[in-house]
Parts: C-alpha cells; sequence; structure tokens
C-alpha cells in the first residue's frame, strides 16, 4: 500500500522511521540519557513533535541497536487517554494490557503467584522474565494521567515505585530459602526497568504529585526544543527524495523554494516569541506541496517559490478546511459553527485572537439543536481538530488542537458571514420588489373597482377602461420582472467577470515569476492563460510579446 510522505499534524509511526529526519542528534541524546538513567522525562511545547520523536526515533533506535554484552531492551509503548468514567482501563490496567500484549508469561514462573498475597506491578513483569529482562516503559501524552481518580494514580505510583526500586518484594525475600535451585536462579534472573515520561511542558508542574513515590522524577529531564533551520531543512528535502512505494514520486525543491520556507516558518514563531521551527507547521505546508505535486500541478516535480509564495496563509486555512470536509456533511457543519462561534475569541480592535477552552457538557447544550452530541466532539478530537482536557470540576474542556489553526478559523468564519450577508441582501432585495409588485396589483384592483361604480350606462367604457388598466398593469408586471431578470444577469456576469479577473492576475504573477527566473516558455503558457480570462487586456498582451521575442532569441 503506497503511502504518503509526509503525515501532516498526525505523529509519526514506528513504520515511518524511513520518512523521520531532522531529530537524529536529538534522538541519540535522548538514547544515552535513557541508558544512563532509570527514570526519564522528556517534555516539549505541544507541535514540537515528542510522540513522533519517540515512534519514529527512539524506538526504532532501541531496537536496532546490538550490544554482545546486554540483553535488547524491550520498549512497551502505553497511552492512556484522558479518563472517561465507567469506560478508561485504570493506568494499571492499561499497562498490564500493553505488557500482555507485547510478552508472553515465562512457564516456569507459576510458582510467584503462590508467594505473594496479591499480584503486584513487580510479579507480572517477573513473570514475562526469559532470563535476564530489560524493559523500557514509555507514558507518551503523560499529562492525561492526572485525569484518573486519585485512588488510581496512588495505586499506580505504589506498584510502579516498587518495580523500580525493590530487587525483590519483601515477601518473596522472605519465602526465598524454601526453594528450589531452579527457582532461585529465575529470581536471580536480572529484572531492569526504566521509565521515560512525555509531557508537555505547561504541565510539567503536575509531576510533583508523583515525588512522594517517585522523587527522582525531576531529576533528570530531556526538553525536546524546536528545530533548527538545518534540521528543518533535512526534514522537507529528505523524504522528498525517499526511494520506496509512496504516492508521489521522487521530487525536489529549488534553494529559492526552500529559502522562502524556512523563512516563512522561522517568521511565525518569532512573531509568538518562540524559538526554533515548529514540526507542525512544517508539516502542513509539506503535506500541501505533496498533494500538489499528486495532482500534477508542479511541473517537472520540482518545487518553486512560486507554488506556494502567494498563498502561504492560505494553506493554514485550507488545511483547516480539508479536515472539515472529511467529516460526514452534517457533522462538518456542526463543527463549523462550534469552532467558529465558541472556540475562537477574536477581537477586531486589538487585533487579538487566541483560543477559548469550554466545557465538553456546555458545547453539546449549545449546539444540540445542530446535531453535536459528545460522540461529535470525539470525531473532532479523531480529527485532530480539537483537543481534549480534564477540567476543574470532574468533566472535559475542549479546544482547538493548535494555534496554528485559529487565523485560519477567524479567517473562514469572516468568509462564511459575508457569504450569509450576501445571501440575505438578495433575498431582502427580492422581497422588497415582489412587495412592490403587489402594491402595484392591489392600486390597480383598487381603480378597476372604482370605475365600476359609476353603473351600468358606463359598463362598456368601464370595461375599456379596465381592459386597459389590466393592460397597463401586466406590463409593469412584465417590466419588472425583465428589470429584475437584467440586474440579477448583471450581478453574475459582474461575478464571472471578478473571478475571471481573479484567475488572470494569478496567471500573470505565475508568468512574472517564471520570467524573472529567466523561464520564458513558462511565463508565456501562464501569460497566455491569463490573457483567456480577459483578452483585453493590453498589459499581458505586451509581456506575451515580449516573452515571445525572448524565446525566438
Amino acid at each position: 500500500m503506497q503511502k504518503k510522505r509526509y503525515p501532516g499534524v498526525r505523529p509519526f509511526e514506528t513504520t515511518d522511521k524511513d520518512l523521520f529526519f531532522g531529530r537524529e542528534r536529538d534522538v541519540q541524546d535522548l538514547s544515552v540519557l535513557i541508558a544512563l538513567e532509570q527514570l526519564v522525562v522528556l517534555f516539549g511545547k505541544s507541535g514540537y513533535g515528542k510522540s513522533s520523536l519517540i515512534n519514529a526515533g527512539l524506538i526504532p533506535e532501541l531496537m536496532e541497536t546490538e550490544d554482545a554484552d546486554e540483553t535488547q531492551i524491550q520498549p512497551i509503548v502505553v497511552r492512556l487517554g484522558s479518563y472517561i468514567e465507567d469506560a478508561s482501563l485504570s493506568p494499571m490496567d492499561n499497562l498490564l494490557q500493553r505488557l500482555s500484549e507485547k510478552t508472553e508469561d515465562n512457564a516456569g514462573s507459576s510458582f510467584l503467584e503462590a508467594l505473594l498475597p496479591e499480584p503486584t506491578l513487580w510479579y507480572h513483569f517477573k513473570r514475562k522474565s526469559q532470563g535476564p529482562s530489560r524493559f523500557l516503559l514509555i507514558f507518551d501524552q503523560f499529562e492525561e494521567f492526572f485525569t484518573y481518580p486519585l485512588v488510581q494514580q496512588e495505586i499506580f505510583k505504589t506498584q510502579l515505585s516498587e518495580l523500580l526500586y525493590a530487587a525483590l518484594p519483601q515477601a518473596v525475600r522472605t519465602s526465598a530459602p524454601n526453594l528450589n535451585q531452579t527457582q532461585r536462579r529465575f529470581l536471580a534472573d536480572p529484572l531492569e526497568v526504566k521509565v521515560l515520561f512525555a509531557i508537555r511542558s505547561d504541565r510539567m508542574s503536575q509531576l510533583d504529585s508523583m515525588k512522594d513515590h517517585l522523587p527522582a522524577i525531576l531529576h533528570k529531564r530531556f526538553e525536546l526544543k524546536g528545530l533548527s533551520e538545518e534540521q528543518a531543512r533535512e526534514a522537507i528535502e529528505n523524504p522528498a527524495q525517499k526511494q520506496g512505494d509512496y504516492n508521489t514520486p521522487l521530487f525536489t525543491y529549488s534553494p529559492e523554494a526552500l529559502r522562502l520556507m524556512l523563512q516563512k516558518l522561522s517568521e511565525s514563531r518569532q512573531q509568538a516569541q518562540m524559538p526554533g521551527i515548529e514540526a507542525f507547521q512544517l508539516q502542513i505546508l509539506c503535506e500541501y506541496l505533496e498533494e500538489e505535486i499528486l495532482a500534477g500541478r508542479i511541473p517537472q516535480n520540482r518545487v518553486q517559490s512560486i507554488h506556494f509564495a502567494y498563498k502561504i496563509n492560505d494553506i493554514y486555512e485550507g488545511y483547516y478546511q480539508r479536515l472539515v470536509d472529511k467529516l460526514p456533511k452534517q457533522t462538518a457543519k456542526a463543527a463549523q459553527q462550534l469552532i467558529e462561534e465558541s472556540l475562537i475569541f477574536s477581537d477586531d480592535k486589538t487585533g487579538e485572537s487566541r483560543r477559548l477552552s469550554v466545557d465538553a457538557d456546555v458545547l453539546v447544550q449549545r449546539y444540540i439543536e445542530a446535531g453535536v452530541t459528545h460522540a461529535t466532539l470525539r470525531a473532532l478530537e479523531n480529527a485532530f481538530l480539537l483537543r481534549r482536557e480534564a477540567n476543574s470540576v470532574g468533566g472535559f474542556s475542549y479546544e482547538v488542537s493548535h494555534d496554528t489553526l485559529v487565523g485560519a478559523i477567524i479567517s473562514r468564519k469572516q468568509e462564511r458571514e459575508q457569504e450569509e450577508e450576501t445571501k440575505l441582501v438578495v433575498i431582502r432585495e427580492q422581497q422588497r420588489r415582489k412587495k412592490e409588485t403587489k402594491q402595484r396589483l392591489r392600486l390597480a384592483g383598487a381603480v378597476v373597482l372604482a370605475i365600476l361604480g359609476f353603473g351600468l350606462a358606463g359598463l362598456a367604457w368601464n370595461k375599456s377602461i379596465e381592459a386597459e388598466m389590466q393592460q397597463k398593469n401586466a406590463e409593469e408586471a412584465r417590466n419588472v420582472a425583465l428589470q429584475a431578470k437584467k440586474e440579477a444577469e448583471n450581478s453574475l456576469t459582474a461575478l464571472q467577470n471578478e473571478q475571471k479577473r481573479s484567475k488572470a492576475n494569478d496567471y500573470e504573477n505565475y508568468g512574472d515569476s517564471y520570467f524573472n527566473l529567466g523561464k520564458f516558455q513558462d511565463a508565456l503558457e501562464n501569460y497566455q492563460k491569463a490573457i483567456e480570462q480577459t483578452p483585453d487586456n493590453i498589459k499581458i498582451k505586451q509581456k506575451i510579446m515580449i516573452c515571445l521575442s525572448k524565446i525566438k532569441n
């Protein structure tokens, strides 16, 4: 099955390891820290790529590393998910389920059950030991742990502490002299367990609540920072040149296109006063260009600056709309209304805009008539449009998944409001004309009735007047209808002409860019497309003549 070279905002998976570029040094440094320490915290801002670093960088590195003197470490990735009452497994059960999926019981370990009054985390891991064993427990998006009931958190902390720091539980140690040689040898086999917690920077303070059982939890930390320009260059260029079964052929970026991409990506972070380039934004831009390659809209499979320079801001807006369009029609309509009206704050006077976090129950109640349910919110979360967080009242709040989408959402909202306003103006005009026509007809009817009052003597004359008035009214009604039709046709023509002028401007801009690059044949093709839209444009005709002259020479 063919796959994409750039996953967009979806985190890289382990199967994407051959496409994961730019983070090689981070992978090595994190691997070394894990080798030296028993417990490590990986932290970084949302959108920097912590999950991708784990999935496509760290895990493949651990699996490929071979050391004759050491047993290979077995990574076990645990994603708890935010707590849902009566639906979520406890953190302990979640971990044990992942352990069972990845390993098998050692047949010779059954004697342990009789030694312990109740199964512990140490017991479950020792049952999986096949001689000397090494495990790395990776808890991704660990901020979700703190949404679980405190009782479940306490059990997890206690059990994890024993697993990490107790070579043998006291109950097992006491019974050891009564065991046979095979059983004692099994207990003597080393069981090494390490832990990596991955958490957002703004949730780091929550780890303080674990220090009572894991006092070293904040001692060894690894911060994942934004991409440097060199790292970003590798993440942009290398996937496009990767051989394999991908949905696009190999393609390249011109030096000017690459320079402009890095410049734009850096600018957005500087405006937010954050160093480095965000992987989230980089992936959206690269995914868009990959789709353009797939659609055949980039000649010679070489990305030039003209393919995105004039619409780079629209690419992020388009990404938001593409996410919405992938939803079922009714869900998409409700989603736009919910997101644009309730989850974004925008002040026209100050220009300030930001994401809002709103309780899930409030959102459902507010948009229940639009068809919004809790299932709708989860669908938007799965589509990476929304993100869910536990709130202080024991429920969940939702917010837009990333700051990058805020500008796009505001822009799309303004466009939608303008479209609705235009439709409203048209409807009001149609209603006004209809009302005027009815008034004219009522007036004509009143005149006819008055004429009939003159009596039978003037019946013939009255009939003549009535016929004349009816004919006149009919003529007026026909003229009104013709005028309305003419105005509608003029509006449609004006709209079509505006669309043509817009297309002509785009083609002219593309032509100018190619002309400046010395690619006169490409420039000519774009100028010719522009003149098709606006045949009377003298300026474009002149540019065509200049191009023809350049090509001839």
